[in-house]
């Protein structure tokens, strides 16, 4: 039974950087390479989930004018944020415009239904939380980057939502946007500047021109993630000694190869019992964050994209048999070659067409970089604690599925 509840909106304004305070009051940043790439994708969503130990008429008076002049603050360093995205003909390059007086849409909400159930691990209707993401437009002449939604729920809790295109940044850039909310937030120490000059990604291959000309004829379609009635979402913990369980069994690299490669067998043996793609060919795609890995090296703050897939290829009957152990054998070995070729970024000018192919004919599993366990999103404290879960989360992984009822109920 679906708990769908729609939302009342409160109040809704735009929050933009303070006048003067930003390096520039008009400026153009041109998408790199590894930010094209992404422009196919829906946006990115998150949901925070918090107690609030104090009535919420005490968040709307204090801590809500609070967050919206933090997030203004904020926006001085993360400024690309406020802007719009546009594709102009002439240059034939996706940019990123930023004038003074661009804003972040900002919401307040209300919402009755049960916070417990929401932020919950149990099997829940994916559809139940779609009212707590705020709308973010994917097309158009002049795109948004990023919305944010406070919703607040009768029993002093609350839930901020966050949208926001890929192509802005990876993971760990949004990360750094969240956490250095939080420490203006919270007083505490501010988080280094975010580098936002994004010509320090070099295109030594012609790999824009590459993009650019396969995004030509497909734009014009929609690569969207469609949450049907009967698709359902849980979460799944593994704790520090799960894990580590999970580990020793096969003696991977690392904790979060063990998971993946366990994660990949499982959903296999679940659309082989509930029928799925006729094909029998699978796809495992591993996030790796390419700054450290470049030539010149790039900084840890630079906000933007800098990640490549990592790709793993096999047959479904064969990665059945051969189980988890071989899964973690073929993640290792694509994860090691990748590590040990000095050019990290061979190959990548095919990855898109492989990702228009893949949406089209393909059934793959890719892990989420924006919620890396290495970037601690629940370590985020806007001024109001921890998220929710943070407490159960001490050195473990955490992640969820939304799969149709009949698969779910498989993994069980």
């Amino acid at each position: 039974m679906s708990l769908f509840k729609p939302i009342k909106v409160l109040d809704w304004c735009n929050i933009a950087p303070p006048p003067g305070f930003v390096a520039t009051t008009s400026t153009t940043l041109p998408l790199s390479f590894l930010d094209i790439r992404w422009l196919p994708l829906p946006p990115m969503e998150l949901l925070f989930f918090y107690e609030f130990r104090y009535p919420i008429s005490q968040f709307m008076q204090s801590h809500l004018p609070i967050l919206k002049h933090t997030l203004s603050s904020t926006l001085i360093h993360f400024y690309p944020l406020a802007g719009n995205l546009s594709w102009p003909k002439e240059p034939n390059q996706p940019m990123i415009y930023y004038t003074e007086g661009d804003s972040v849409s900002f919401t307040l909400a209300e919402s009755n239904a049960n916070f417990n159930h929401l932020s919950s691990n149990d099997l829940r209707n994916a559809i139940d939380s779609r009212p707590l993401v705020p709308h973010l437009p994917a097309s158009g002449s002049i795109v948004p980057m990023l919305a944010i939604q406070v919703t607040i729920f009768p029993n002093t809790e609350i839930c901020i939502g966050v949208t926001h295109h890929h192509s802005i940044c990876d993971g760990r850039g949004f990360t750094h946007f969240m956490k250095t909310w939080a420490s203006i937030s919270t007083l505490e120490s501010l988080e280094p500047l975010s580098l936002l000059d994004r010509t320090v990604v070099k295109d030594h291959d012609g790999i824009t021109k590459i993009f650019l000309e396969e995004l030509d004829g497909f734009m014009g379609s929609k690569m969207d993630i469609e949450l049907k009635p009967n698709m359902v979402r849980a979460t799944f913990e593994l704790n520090e000694e799960s894990g580590r369980k999970v580990k020793e069994r096969v003696y991977p690299p690392s904790r979060l190869v063990a998971i993946c490669a366990y994660t990949w067998v499982c959903l296999l043996k679940v659309e082989a019992k509930t029928g799925g793609s006729k094909s029998n060919n699978t796809l495992f795609v591993v996030n790796v964050d390419c700054r450290a890995r470049l030539d010149p090296i790039i900084p840890e703050t630079y906000f933007g994209n800098c990640i490549t897939g990592c790709m793993m290829n096999a047959e479904k009957t064969d990665l059945i048999k051969g189980g988890v152990a071989m899964a973690t054998q073929l993640i290792r070995s694509a994860v090691q070659e990748m590590e040990g070729d000095k050019r990290i970024l061979r190959g990548l000018e095919n990855s898109l067409s492989k990702l228009l192919k893949m949406h089209v004919d393909q059934w793959a599993i890719s892990n989420d970089n924006t919620g890396s366990p290495q970037f601690g999103l629940y370590k985020i404290d806007l001024g109001f604690g921890r998220p929710k879960k943070s407490s159960n989360l001490d050195g473990g992984v955490e992640f969820d599925l939304v799969l149709n009822r009949q698969k779910m109920d498989c993994c069980k």
